[in-house]
């Protein structure tokens, strides 16, 4: 158990930190690639508004600020740019700030900006990058500016390279720490579980001494004065006290597994013994008792454990079944597996929350009437037998009857 609660502490909080770094990552990059192309497409935009043609320096500072501008950074840009009509033929080209790209190439270029049917965006052409910008001007003309980026689209992809090598790395020693830590941030639990376990066990050994001379005693008193209702009650509640240690006891070392060994169970003779064994004390109490098992069903699972998650949910269902009602017990195939289903007539009522069932010592009678001797742990402990198996316990209710099923 403490082994999970570390898995799962390792779990969460990696899980809580990747999302944290993908968010940051994001807003970074995102950032990044944002800036970058505010800082193209300023230029561009300055360009065209010059007429294709690079502005002054003051001008080109005016654009997109102090800090980006020096005076040799205007004639590092690349460009070209081309005139065109409505319909896309080119009137000019100009390629007074390019060197190694004819004209012809500058058409094939104008063309993949045209298929973008887009005023401005990026494409690429081998292994570089360019930005395009298209502005109308007048007489049903266009002017197309394209600059080749890739020097900018490079640095920004080195830059998201590094930043996600970056968070890889921090993950793994975020991951590391964890796992040191994880022992530590557990401890605490841990103890108080380990103590938890010890009081169980020391108060159940503590209380059969006591019990057991309430018994013998009782016994005795029978022998010489006779059975009496005084007696039977305190023999009943001997019974009841050693049934609930017992209990407890079982919970107990159910907990201190972190494994078992799962075998294949012939789950279909398993729950038709079981069923046979509650089919006469459901008679006795005048409940109607039926059953519908599949036959050759096995599955993953310990044989007295499976053996003591059918007892309990018979057992159950056959306690709290309401007066003259029914029990049902069926065991069907599922597409993945097996379905164990036990289902007994139970009155509504209002406000019940069916899932509660499954917690430890809960019971939907909050009175804790006697008549109904149960103690609220044997769900819990069917609950536990079910994920030790790697299956699903659920509860519903339909029709009159409440439905605890399970999926193996």
């Amino acid at each position: 158990m403490i082994r999970k609660l570390k898995i799962k502490f390792i779990m969460i909080s990696s899980a809580s930190m990747l999302l944290v770094l993908l968010i940051v990552l994001g807003i970074v990059n995102g950032f990044s690639y944002y800036n970058t192309k505010v800082e193209i497409f300023s230029v561009m935009s300055k360009i065209s508004e010059n007429g294709g043609f690079l502005p002054n320096e003051l001008e080109y500072r005016s654009a997109i600020g102090e800090s980006v501008l020096t005076e040799e950074s205007m004639y590092s840009l690349r460009f070209f740019s081309v005139i065109t009509d409505e319909s896309g033929f080119v009137i000019s080209v100009d390629r007074g700030h390019v060197a190694t790209i004819s004209e012809s190439e500058a058409k094939t270029y104008l063309q993949k900006a045209l298929h973008r049917n887009s005023k401005e965006g990026f494409f690429s052409e081998g292994d570089s990058t360019f930005a395009f910008q298209k502005t109308g001007i007048g007489d049903d003309l266009s002017l197309y500016v394209i600059m080749d980026c890739t020097r900018q689209i490079h640095t920004l992809q080195v830059f998201v390279k590094a930043s996600v090598y970056i968070g890889i790395i921090s993950m793994l020693l975020l991951l590391l720490l964890l796992i040191g830590f994880a022992n530590r941030a557990v401890a605490p639990l841990a103890r108080n579980i380990e103590s938890q376990k010890m009081f169980i066990t020391n108060a159940s050994h503590e209380l059969k001494t006591p019990l057991a001379i309430i018994s013998a005693n009782t016994e005795v008193l029978e022998m010489t004065e006779g059975k009496n209702e005084w007696t039977e009650s305190t023999m009943e509640q001997v019974k009841r006290m050693t049934e609930l240690i017992s209990h407890l006891i079982t919970l107990s070392k159910l907990q201190e597994k972190d494994e078992i060994v799962l075998t294949d169970v012939s789950i279909s003779e398993v729950t038709e013994k079981v069923a046979a064994e509650f089919r006469i004390l459901a008679e006795q109490k005048g409940l109607t008792y039926e059953t519908e098992i599949a036959k050759d069903r096995t599955v993953k699972a310990d044989q007295g454990g499976l053996r003591e998650l059918t007892s309990i949910l018979i057992d159950n269902a056959v306690k709290y079944c309401a007066e003259g009602g029914m029990v049902r017990v069926a065991l069907e195939p599922k597409l993945h597996g097996t379905m164990l289903s036990v289902a007994n007539t139970y009155p509504e009522k209002e406000g019940v929350d069916y899932s509660k069932f499954f917690e430890r010592f809960y019971r939907e009678d909050q009175s804790h009437n006697s008549e109904k001797k149960g103690f609220g742990i044997g769900l819990s402990m069917a609950k536990h037998f079910t994920e030790m198996f790697r299956g699903k316990i659920s509860v519903g209710y339909k029709n009159g009857m409440i439905v605890f099923t399970v999926v193996l």
